[in-house]
């Protein structure tokens, strides 16, 4: 029985080169390759929790370590939205709560607001899911160099005109 992440993997590289060409994938992270085989990126969650993600595309939603969690509510970067119940990839049906995030960045630049996670019992390490990926569509990885591939990325808040007035006219 196939994971979903390796269906992912056999039928990317039958996708359309012109899909992948024509899309803009004009924000690259390096990933690195744990021990275990898993490709992680850097990522900061809320106001300043810094993360390494693992990037599963099995995974529907972005999931949170207990440690991560509670820096997040206690940051208050972290608002309860509802319970669902689902698989995990092993079978076994949970139930589960899912969170808004306030803020995840990836990279320089590129800021995802209202990001829909949920806390796994036990989880040791917080996973970058579909939740975040489908907001970045289309994406692609690549494995020598490892790196992900990200277009539609929202950038940081800029600068309302009347913050830069205000900014130049103080000496910034």
């Amino acid at each position: 029985m196939f994971r979903p992440i390796y269906t992912f993997l056999l039928v990317l590289p039958l996708l359309s080169q012109h899909a992948v060409a024509d899309a803009a994938l004009d924000h690259t992270l390096p990933m690195h390759q744990q021990v275990s085989g898993g490709y992680y990126v850097q990522g900061v969650f809320g106001s300043g929790v810094a993360s390494d993600l693992l990037v599963d595309t099995g995974s529907s939603y972005v999931v949170l370590s207990q440690p991560t969690f509670a820096r997040l509510k206690r940051d208050r970067a972290a608002v309860f939205q509802r319970t669902i119940s689902g698989a995990t990839a092993a079978g076994r049906v949970m139930v589960v709560k899912v969170y808004s995030i306030s803020e995840l960045a990836l990279g320089d630049g590129c800021v995802l607001r209202g990001v829909e996670a949920v806390v796994l019992p036990g989880a040791d390490r917080d996973i970058l899911g579909l939740s975040a990926l489908r907001r970045l569509q289309p994406f692609a990885l690549q494995f020598e160099p490892p790196e992900l591939r990200l277009s539609a990325c929202p950038s940081p808040k800029p600068i309302a005109v009347g913050d830069k007035a205000s900014a130049h006219a103080a000496g910034g």
